[in-house]
């Protein structure tokens, strides 16, 4: 049996989007697919979201790490909330040290006036405006995530349209009312000599369904060749998202589509920022592998399933 090589290729999705029923727009799928069953990652090129919109999203995150760490404790975020996360908040690898990032977390809006929120849907939390004006970081960051959900709907369809008798609307269901979640990252510069033990994202497979990540010039993003067990650079092309799937879309397409595992290490000598969008669907659906296997308990909500992957990347 042939082994499929490993690449992490580069998809332009505007055929698709120009036309999604022509021989081009089919290739697009194609492409899509294959990449998704491979190596699980693809860069996403062709996508409409305005360069000066993700520069805006990458300016507002540079004041929000440079706020005192007084002011940054003030918007702190509870596990699977909204707002501030620390330096080492977080640990993905399991019996590593804590990751060298702090993050910052966005939803969507929810009214103030809500009486009991549910668990991942917590109303944002924001600096005084008196420390950075309403413009230069909830609006362009709230219509970044806006725009961010539109493009993961698209390609959700495109992922289902590469199934073996997929349909576009086959997870119209599970995209309704999404958990989608902007990140705002920034990753310290991790010395030569740092413990090898501590990364800047210890190795992980992502909890949801995909993943969208808009990186900076910094490079540090790696990907494993799972049969060599190399690691394998991903390169920063500024026109393009770092497309991946998650856990989630790995157990639903029983292995079709593939979760890989991937770290950050930032020896760029200088600070790293990342925008990651996590879309992970509606809390509510139940996840049932596509192919009508019949699973104990009749599946797992994705509520459940984001609550125990939150569990062991969050050890008390």
């Amino acid at each position: 049996m042939t082994v499929p090589e490993f690449t992490i290729p580069t998809v332009d999705i505007s055929p698709y989007l120009t036309s999604p029923l022509s021989p081009a727009g089919q290739a697009v799928i194609d492409s899509v697919a294959n990449a998704c069953s491979t190596s699980g990652f693809f860069q996403l090129i062709g996508h409409g979201i305005s360069p000066t919109l993700q520069q805006k999203v990458f300016t507002a995150s540079k004041k929000l790490f440079a706020l005192p760490s007084e002011e940054k404790e003030r918007i702190k975020s509870v596990i699977g909330g909204r707002g501030y996360e620390t330096l080492g908040g977080q640990t993905l690898q399991h019996g590593a040290k804590p990751d060298l990032k702090e993050g910052f977390f966005v939803g969507p809006e929810i009214p103030n006036d809500k009486e009991k929120y549910e668990s991942y849907k917590h109303p944002n939390k924001w600096p005084s405006p008196s420390l950075i004006p309403v413009e230069d970081l909830k609006e362009p960051v709230l219509e970044y995530r806006r725009q961010l959900c539109e493009l993961s709907l698209v390609v959700m369809q495109i992922l289902a349209q590469g199934l073996p008798g997929g349909r576009k609307d086959m997870f119209d269901e599970f995209c309704d009312d999404p958990l989608a979640v902007v990140r705002l990252l920034h990753y310290p510069p991790q010395p030569d000599l740092a413990d090898e033990t501590q990364q800047g994202a210890g190795a992980h497979t992502d909890f949801g369904a995909i993943t969208l990540l808009l990186q900076d010039s910094s490079g540090g993003l790696q990907v494993r060749n799972q049969p060599s067990e190399e690691w394998i650079d991903v390169p920063p092309n500024p026109e393009a998202y770092v497309v991946n799937v998650g856990d989630m879309l790995d157990m639903w397409t029983k292995g079709m589509y593939k979760s890989n595992v991937h770290r950050v290490i930032n020896r760029s000598g200088g600070d790293r920022f990342s925008v990651p969008f996590f879309f992970d669907g509606n809390l509510r659906f139940v996840i049932r592998p596509l192919d009508g296997t019949v699973v104990k308990g009749g599946g797992m909500t994705v509520r459940e399933f984001m609550d125990e992957r939150y569990a062991r990347s969050y050890p008390k």
